[in-house]
């Protein structure tokens, strides 16, 4: 490794080692290099990595001056024995530099913005130097971005020169120099200084020029010319493209001048241009052209129409043209998208006609042969959206989305008959869209194409859009669309208060039923503990009596028989009403173990045989609902035994969700269904009925004289 100041704590051997492999490519002695504290020759600088120029690696360089640089005043560009360099230093030693200068150079590396470079801490002057013979290079060879910094020589054709003078200043006599004007917009640190605009083949390069120029001793001519090669490089120190700069006091020398009348002569048919025939010719110099002017952008593009042929000018001239206007131009012809146009045009008005009419499309295959041409067509329109410097509109024709485009001035709106689903004639200039790659060979026929409006006047509304356009539909089926939503919301507010009020009456019914349970249940004690008590006393000692009635007289053993049996009868009663007021086996059981216990109850020592069944998940019921139920089944119960003289009786309690579902079935006499059955049964019917409806719930009695009765209570819990 080497053990110098500069080195030891940033270079690595393997990147000297890069180093020393450039120089011997460059034909230097590895052995020399290897024992230097400082890089001595331009390709030791330009073969140092971003990340090694980065340490300031000291420099001493020996080479001649060979022109300025940007920024002007420090900066310029030396040519040792290797390579040319970049170099940059104090305004005051770069001050009066001239080419030719041999110079002394000492200072540090830097890694630049595309290649590394030296910024110069010290500048001497020790003598002149031979200017070394230029590389000669070809435009596409300057494209590889190897030659920066680089004295080279190349050829092509002027396409422009820049600046030019104004639009509204009378053009010079032919052979007129001049420098750059202050009105060209031009700073002061640029003044002398124009701009050419170089071609050959497909490659196209800028090169600025110092000294005095008019443009039409130029234009279309064949120079050949030397420079410096610069280049445009991006934030990622990538290569964009080169240029160059010619040195103050080097000369453009012209192999062949332009022709000296452009504009005379018979001009070169439209459709001619870019044919097999026309390219058999002399290629990358500029074609007369003529023809009646369609559209015109100012400073930007012209389109005029030949005979049945139209073409696009890309033209910087800002003299403005009317439609009608016939004009001879003068370009290079260049295939734009589809088809042939005019790089670098200027235009001279002849005179005036009838503003040409449009082609009316009726197919893309029409449009193809129209391209750059006036055309009209009938569509309508589906989609207008304003931009701040113009309106974009899609047009539906013949089933084909076509777009469309119109420059306005900012704040300007559109006009306000545009609107989607008008039926529009609209008139414009045809621009194919070629966004596929297209056919290997052949005929290539793309599908689609676009139109530039030249004003508010190409689009006539022919028919408005029907009222039920889709974006009313739109707003009509979301606004229906809400109002259902609120229905719903409102039914099932009113569905949800009801429930609640529901829940709230059942509560209070419950509370109640509660209440009105314990109070009875108070007075069932009572009776129990006093009245039956009593009366079970009473009978007692009747029963007592009875038994010593020997001694008495028949009608007193009669009276006494009587009050013991209305002694019994009254105990029985109250034992009745003490069942009625207290639900003692729900106490202790279900519902459907109190009415299993009532069935055989009711049924023990009598010849009707007993049938309970509980389907469904049995639970507990709130105390109103399993207390009416209970009453429904045992009142159901006791009138079959009682009064339907049956031999068996069914009882089914059925649990389906919140449904709970009593069934009492028996195969007695029955009743003819619809009429009220005589004696107490009627009134027995008639209470479960209500407590039936207490409960929010239904009663179904079915009966037929000699087939039974069925009693079915269905409740919602």
């Amino acid at each position: 490794m080497i053990n110098a100041p500069g080195f030891r704590h940033s270079i690595r051997h393997a990147r000297w080692l890069s180093v020393l492999l450039t120089l011997v490519a460059a034909g230097q002695s590895v052995t020399a290099i290897a024992t230097e504290t400082v890089l001595t020759t331009a390709a030791q600088v330009r073969a140092l990595t971003e990340e090694e120029a980065r340490h300031a690696v000291p420099v001493r360089l020996q080479g001649v001056f060979m022109g300025e640089a940007d920024p002007e005043g420090i900066a310029f560009v030396i040519q040792d024995q290797t390579e040319g360099i970049y170099v940059q230093g104090p305004a005051e030693l770069v001050a009066g530099l001239v080419r030719g200068d041999l110079l002394q150079i000492e200072g540090v590396t830097d890694p630049g913005g595309f290649a590394p470079y030296v910024v110069a801490r010290n500048i001497t002057k020790t003598g002149q130097g031979p200017i070394p013979e230029p590389a000669r290079v070809s435009l596409e060879e300057l494209s590889s971005g190897q030659m920066d910094a680089k004295w080279i020589e190349v050829s092509g054709i002027v396409r422009s020169v820049d600046p030019k003078l104004p639009s509204d200043v009378a053009r010079p006599p032919p052979g007129t120099r001049y420098a750059v004007p202050s009105s060209a917009g031009v700073s002061a640190s640029s003044e002398g200084k124009v701009k050419f605009k170089l071609a050959s083949g497909g490659a196209r390069l800028v090169v600025q020029v110092c000294g005095e120029f008019n443009p039409e001793d130029y234009i279309d001519a064949e120079v050949r010319l030397r420079g410096l090669c610069f280049n445009l490089h991006n934030r990622n120190r990538q290569f964009v493209r080169p240029f160059v700069q010619v040195p103050r006091g080097v000369e453009v020398i012209r192999e062949k001048p332009p022709p000296e009348r452009p504009f005379d002569g018979e001009p070169y048919p439209v459709g001619n241009l870019l044919r097999f025939e026309q390219l058999t010719g002399q290629q990358g110099h500029r074609v007369h052209v003529r023809g009646i002017v369609l559209h015109h952008q100012p400073g930007y593009a012209l389109w005029i129409r030949d005979r049945d042929h139209s073409l696009r000018i890309d033209t910087t001239q800002a003299h403005e043209l009317r439609p009608g206007d016939e004009v001879d131009v003068v370009g290079f012809p260049a295939l734009r998208d589809y088809s042939a146009e005019l790089e670098d045009g200027i235009y001279r008005k002849r005179g005036t006609q009838a503003p040409p009419a449009p082609h009316v499309l009726t197919d893309v295959s029409s449009a193809l042969r129209q391209d750059g041409d006036l055309v009209q067509l009938d569509a309508r329109l589906a989609e207008l959206r304003r931009f701040p410097d113009s309106v974009a509109l899609v047009l539906d024709w013949h089933d084909t989305a076509i777009r469309a485009q119109l420059r306005l001035p900012e704040h300007t709106t559109a006009p306000t008959g545009w609107l989607p689903g008008s039926l529009v004639r609209v008139s414009g200039v045809c621009s194919v869209v070629t966004d596929e790659a297209g056919p290997l060979g052949g005929l290539w026929e793309p599908r689609s194409f676009q139109l530039l409006l030249r004003s508010a006047a190409d689009l006539a509304v022919v028919q408005p859009p029907s009222w039920w356009n889709a974006e009313r539909v739109v707003w009509i089926l979301s606004g229906s669309l809400v109002l259902a939503v609120a229905a719903v919301a409102a039914v099932v507010f009113a569905s949800r208060r009801r429930l609640h009020e529901q829940e709230r009456r059942r509560a209070m019914a419950e509370t109640e039923f509660a209440a009105i349970l314990n109070e009875r249940n108070r007075v069932a004690r009572e009776i129990h503990d006093t009245l039956s008590q009593g009366l079970g006393a009473i009978s007692v000692q009747l029963e007592l009596a009875r038994t010593h009635a020997g001694e008495m007289s028949a009608p007193v053993r009669d009276h006494l028989g009587l009050a013991h049996k209305l002694a019994r009868a009254a105990l029985a009663d109250a034992r009745d009403s003490i069942w009625n007021m207290r639900s003692q086996v729900l106490e202790r059981c279900d519902l459907g173990e109190a009415l299993n216990e009532i069935l055989t109850q009711t049924t023990e020592g009598t010849r009707v045989q007993p049938g309970m069944q509980v389907e469904g998940l049995s639970r507990r019921l709130p105390p109103v609902v399993e207390n009416n139920l209970l009453r429904i089944g045992q009142e159901a119960i006791t009138n079959a035994s009682k009064h339907a003289h049956p031999t068996r009786i069914d009882v089914r309690l059925a649990f389906d969700g919140r449904t709970v579902r009593l069934t009492v079935e028996d195969d007695g006499v029955g009743f003819v269904n619809g009429t009220q059955p005589k004696g107490s049964r009627s009134f027995g019917l008639v209470g479960m009925k209500e407590r039936a409806q207490l409960l929010g719930g239904t009663v179904q009695i079915t009966s037929a004289p000699g087939q039974g009765t069925r009693v079915t209570v269905v409740v919602t819990v």
